[in-house]
């Protein structure tokens, strides 16, 4: 393509409630009002998103970026795959602006949300953004308590959710954002269980990954996800197999914790790390999460309860394009 074709316009979609978008909203406005190629909604919830991605479609927009942190994606991937706004689901692009920012940080857009577009506009204007694409699956949930499928990267109950709750109080109580929230939850948890005190309450749950019925047991932690590396770096996942859902899960009273968790934490399963001594991970096209509780996907808390069981499925790719390199 010629350099002197007009770059793709590129829709910028904030949420202005978003924790860290409050810190960056002017210096991301002022960038926007420079840059012809871009237009812009700023947004308040889901109705107001909606309305905000079908003016982009009407307009022509090549590329959505997206203001906000996991929570606002996980809102956009719903309407995306929901509604029929766009005839495909166009490339998205992570402005990391929220209180956590997984998503952001797996694909590599971890720098402030004008940086984000300013290399974002860049690579558009030189016509180099295929150069930046990365792409994942997404997880189709499906929730007994919704009609339509929800869509996210990542999700987790006990001790994931726990550590959601009290991450957020870090945020809320000491103003802390991006990792040093997750961090806080991540430490007031593993902490304890390293000296043999168990800060967690097990969740009861029969977990299901293809076509392999678990037992039901008590868990003090369970996580699925289809991103390469967490928040902080952190990759606890060793299974094998082409299923596109990474699950690992932790029984409760686990055997040598302190042994295993910082291999583990970093993908790397020593010796002890089996299903006996209460650690499993696996790779599953679906699986089933049949338990009464808390559970967090993409930053939205949800409560399940035992007899209507979350059901996940590996779901369509979708498309990132990073600013920087």
């Amino acid at each position: 393509m010629s350099l002197s074709a007009p770059a793709p316009t590129i829709g910028v979609l904030i949420n202005r409630r978003s924790g860290r978008n409050r810190a960056s909203l002017t210096e991301l406005r002022n960038l926007i009002v420079q840059s012809p190629e871009v237009v812009a909604r700023e947004t308040n919830g889901p109705v107001e998103a909606e309305e905000a991605l079908r003016a982009f479609s009407a307009q022509g927009v090549s590329v959505v970026a997206v203001a906000g942190g996991d929570g606002t994606l996980q809102s956009v991937f719903d309407l995306l795959y929901n509604k029929p706004i766009f005839e495909t689901p166009p490339p998205l692009a992570v402005l990391p602006g929220g209180t956590t920012n997984m998503i952001g940080y797996d694909i590599g857009a971890a720098r402030k949300p004008a940086r984000e577009l300013a290399g974002l506009l860049s690579r558009a204007r030189a016509h180099r953004l295929d150069e930046a694409r990365v792409t994942r699956r997404l997880i189709c949930v499906h929730r007994p308590d919704r009609t339509q499928p929800s869509y996210g990267l990542f999700g987790g109950g006990a001790g994931i959710h726990q550590g959601t709750v009290l991450s957020r109080r870090s945020v809320d109580r000491l103003g802390m954002r991006d990792a040093a929230g997750p961090l806080a939850g991540l430490l007031s948890l593993v902490g304890p269980l390293m000296i043999g005190r168990n800060p967690i309450k097990p969740v009861a749950a029969t977990i299901t990954h293809d076509s392999i019925a678990e037992p039901r047991r008590d868990y003090i932690a369970i996580i699925v996800t289809t991103m390469q590396r967490l928040i902080l770096g952190l990759s606890p996942f060793w299974g094998t197999g082409p299923g596109a859902i990474r699950l690992t899960t932790v029984a409760a009273k686990p055997r040598r914790f302190s042994r295993v968790v910082l291999p583990l934490l970093n993908g790397r399963a020593p010796p002890e790390a089996t299903p006996e001594n209460g650690y499993r991970s696996v790779n599953a096209c679906h699986v089933e999460i049949d338990m009464t509780g808390g559970f967090v996907l993409d930053g939205e808390l949800f409560d399940l309860e035992y007899g209507r069981p979350l059901r996940l499925d590996a779901g369509p790719e979708i498309t990132f394009v990073r600013g920087g390199d």
